[in-house]
């Protein structure tokens, strides 16, 4: 079957191809007679735009969004955020997946941008900020999870110092006072990634509560394999020193720490408090019931999206935008335990 060309709609419509053009470009100006009609032709065609072709002449109107991973149950929100804002507009997202190595995650980003993509959302890269600046240098970029300044680049971020402080501060209101933090190696991720920050505000409640004494930091990471997590949780729960209270930097790491708790027949929250970190819809499951720092997931794709299309549409100046996060408290925290 010939694949129709915007010859072939602007025939079907009754309008001109410059008029068919505006219409995929979604330009201001048309009429919405003029944009049913040439709507109404590209579905009866099947016409698809050639992103090649559109790419030689301007735009494709695609976007890259290169996520770190598959299986944290919070991506889905920010994209359910993206989605919805692109919705009403011309422009189709992209995504890929980074493997954990940073030279494949260039690559992934080379890919990308070897297709002419429009613009980028990166979600927490562990790529080093120069090259990060000369990508958006060529391409419009927005960051999620860090908060870089100056850098060429827009960012949308929780505030994840705040959301660190609400966490620590509900289980000292509950009495405990031996809380660890299970985050990240900061070196592996860098001073400006989101768990970097979490564990400053983790520090800095603790100490201003005067529990300097009680601090505990626990580095887990997923780039050293799926069990690494869970080797960390155990050995934490099964010290000398175990914590009656753990705050997790993402859900799925509380949740991990959660099934090392059964598993080791420590009751949650009898004997063990765990807050998580994003509030993501299986934090909400009856099995599990935990409390966690909502992050806003769904605005924080939609706020990235439309810094994207102002920095596509010619915005230079940088923008930084700051959600308020907020302490959505279920049944994985209560009191804290008698200890002898």
């Amino acid at each position: 079957m010939k694949r129709a060309t915007i010859k072939d709609v602007a025939e079907a419509a009754g309008v001109s191809r410059a008029a068919v053009s505006k219409v995929l470009r979604n330009a201001y100006g048309l009429s919405d007679d003029m944009r049913a009609r040439v709507e109404a032709a590209m579905t009866a065609l099947n016409y698809r735009p050639q992103t090649a072709a559109r790419g030689l002449r301007g735009r494709t109107y695609t976007l890259g969004i290169v996520l770190p991973d598959m299986r944290n149950p919070f991506f889905p929100d920010i994209l359910d955020g993206v989605i919805s804002t692109l919705r009403s507009t011309s422009y189709e997202p992209l995504i890929g997946f980074r493997p954990s190595a940073e030279a494949t995650e260039k690559h992934a980003v080379d890919t990308m941008l070897d297709h002419k993509i429009d613009g980028f959302l990166m979600i927490a890269p562990r790529l080093d900020e120069a090259y990060l600046h000369a990508v958006a240098t060529s391409v419009p970029t927005v960051m999620i999870g860090r908060h870089d300044r100056d850098c060429g680049y827009d960012t949308v971020n929780n505030d994840d110092r705040a959301g660190a402080r609400l966490a620590v501060e509900h289980f000292i209101a509950a009495g405990h006072r031996d809380i660890a933090y299970f985050g990240l190696d900061v070196a592996s991720v860098g001073v400006t990634n989101s768990t970097a920050l979490r564990l400053d505000g983790y520090r800095d409640t603790m100490a201003a509560h005067g529990l300097s004494g009680h601090i505990q930091v626990h580095e887990g990471t997923h780039f050293r394999g799926e069990r690494h997590d869970e080797d960390v949780a155990r050995r934490m729960l099964t010290g000398a020193r175990r914590p009656t209270a753990i705050f997790c930097w993402t859900d799925q790491v509380a949740i991990t720490v959660m099934a090392e708790a059964a598993r080791l027949g420590i009751r949650v929250p009898e004997d063990l408090s765990v807050i998580g970190y994003d509030n993501s819809r299986l934090a909400a499951l009856p099995q599990l019931s935990l409390t966690s720092v909502d992050q806003s997931g769904h605005l924080l794709g939609s706020e990235a999206m439309k810094l994207l299309i102002e920095r596509i549409e010619g915005r230079r100046i940088d923008r930084h935008v700051i959600l308020p996060p907020r302490l959505d408290i279920k049944g994985s925290t209560g009191p804290a335990p008698a200890r002898s």
